[in-house]
């Protein structure tokens, strides 16, 4: 998947349906942590806007339970919202501050 395709996810998201997830989720999947330090970059006003919005494509991919393989598919259905977090990764890698990646451990000290 390009990120321009994720770019249409963005509409799912939202920060408090985000923290929702991440508050259910956050310590049972280990890759919430690596969502929460995308959504660290997100809010940083120094990322730039095509990058938050690839970001928030993604955090809206990850939040939205009926994706490609829908999330209720034993271990399947998160191999594809992993990749999709790694795609956003990539494109947002310049922008992601050591504190993001520091107080997202703070917050989900699960997943490293």
């Amino acid at each position: 998947m390009n990120p321009l395709k994720i770019l249409k996810y963005g509409k799912y998201f939202s920060e408090s349906r985000f923290l929702a997830f991440a508050t259910r989720y956050g310590k049972k999947l280990a890759f919430v942590q690596r969502g929460v330090v995308l959504f660290l970059c997100l809010r940083d006003s120094d990322t730039p806007k095509y990058v938050k919005a690839v970001i928030a494509g993604a955090l809206g991919y990850l939040i939205l339970p009926a994706d490609v393989v829908p999330d209720a598919v034993a271990a399947l259905g998160w191999l594809d919202d992993v990749a999709v977090l790694g795609l956003a990764f990539k494109v947002a890698n310049r922008y992601i501050k050591t504190e993001h990646e520091e107080n997202a451990k703070k917050l989900f000290p699960f997943g490293h």
